[in-house]
């Protein structure tokens, strides 16, 4: 995503993940935490604590790659493991801001990724149905399947409103990247 801001102030916030997450508007935080204080570095631990959907979900990451001004690598320390990448880059109108956030799902888990609590154990119970009978077997891998593209459909559009909202932010309080018009 391209920003039209100057890239250290753009890495100022990107970095520093308890500002960022302030941004997100699929959370509500309530807190998160550097153990061991600061500054941020490789093997920095944070704690989260938030809300979504009613839920309050709690993990933390570790820092597993800082290289300011341009890269931040942290993976998540919880049952389902998961990376985010963030790199900045100049460009001669601002930035580039990239965040790619990875996980590997089970099939069997995708459902707590995808549809509120009664829905999600109908749909397991179908597929594990299907499952006894041999011929609805290619049927049950592609219904796994779908589930897989509506959670990275619906994961994709919570990043991509994340991201709107960071450059929104920035765009509006940040100095201008030299060279670069509002």
């Amino acid at each position: 995503m391209d920003i039209r801001a100057e890239a250290a102030e753009v890495w100022a916030l990107v970095s520093d993940l308890r500002r960022k997450a302030r941004l997100n508007p699929g959370i509500d935080v309530i807190r998160i935490d550097l153990e061991g204080g600061e500054p941020v570095r490789e093997g920095s631990v944070f704690r989260h604590r938030f809300a979504k959907a009613g839920r309050i979900i709690e993990y933390r990451s570790r820092c597993v790659r800082y290289d300011p001004p341009r890269l931040y690598v942290s993976r998540g320390e919880t049952g389902l493991p998961f990376e985010v990448r963030v790199s900045v880059e100049a460009t001669p109108a601002g930035c580039r801001l990239t965040q790619e956030e990875t996980v590997e799902v089970p099939a069997e888990a995708l459902e707590a990724l995808d549809a509120p609590a009664g829905t999600a154990r109908t749909f397991r119970d179908t597929l594990r149905l299907l499952a006894l009978f041999p011929g609805a077997r290619p049927l049950s891998a592609e219904l796994w399947a779908l589930q897989r593209e509506r959670v990275q459909g619906r994961l994709a559009g919570e990043l991509s409103a994340w991201l709107e909202a960071i450059r929104g932010y920035l765009e509006d309080t940040a100095v201008p990247a030299a060279g670069g018009a509002r």
